[in-house]
This record gives structure tokens, sequence and C-alpha cells, in this order.
């Protein structure tokens, strides 16, 4: 459910223009920082890190510290779920950062 998610999301980026890069799994690789969020998505108004996760996925100890400390620097994090795709929430949030500041 987390790959249909992450299409979903890179195709409602790539309509937009968005830049949208899709960390594979940091886990596996060595020059990536443990936890680093699933995407990284900059529109002219603002850049969102998104941790994508199924209904039930849950966050790794990794992927909570990544989230503290890119919120506590000021970056917009979150765990997106197909729930919030459903929502509008996905759409709100891309919009967001779709208007120039």
């Amino acid at each position: 459910m987390e790959e249909e998610l992450r299409e979903k999301v890179t195709a409602m980026c790539k309509a937009r223009g968005f830049l949208c890069h899709h960390s594979h799994d940091s886990r596996r690789d060595a020059d990536s920082a443990p936890g680093w969020p699933d995407c990284v998505i900059v529109g002219p108004g603002g850049v969102l890190f998104r941790e994508l996760k199924s209904e039930t996925g849950r966050l790794e100890v990794p992927q909570r510290r990544a989230g503290s400390l890119i919120t506590q620097a000021g970056g917009n994090w979150a765990v997106w779920r197909p729930e919030h795709l459903d929502s509008g929430l996905i759409a709100l949030q891309l919009a967001e950062i779709g208007r120039p500041r």
C-alpha cells in the first residue's frame, strides 16, 4: 500500500511541476541518514518532508528521530497515509507549497 501511495504522491507532484525525491530504503543505503523521510517535495512556496506509511504502518525509532530533528530545524515533516489522500489533506498541503512566498 505504501508503494501505491508513493506512486500517487509522485504523480501529483509531477502534475504540479514540483521536485519530488523518493528515498529508497535508507536502512540499506550506507550514504543515507537512518530514518530519512520517504519523500522530500519542493514547490515554489516551501519544502515538505513526508514519511509514507500504510494504514497500519508504524514509525521506527530512526524515523521518529529524523522527524523530530527536521521539525526542530523548522522543517515541515509529517506522516502521510492513504486516508490522507482520500480526505484531500495531501492535495491541500501540496497546494500550500504551490503558492510562492
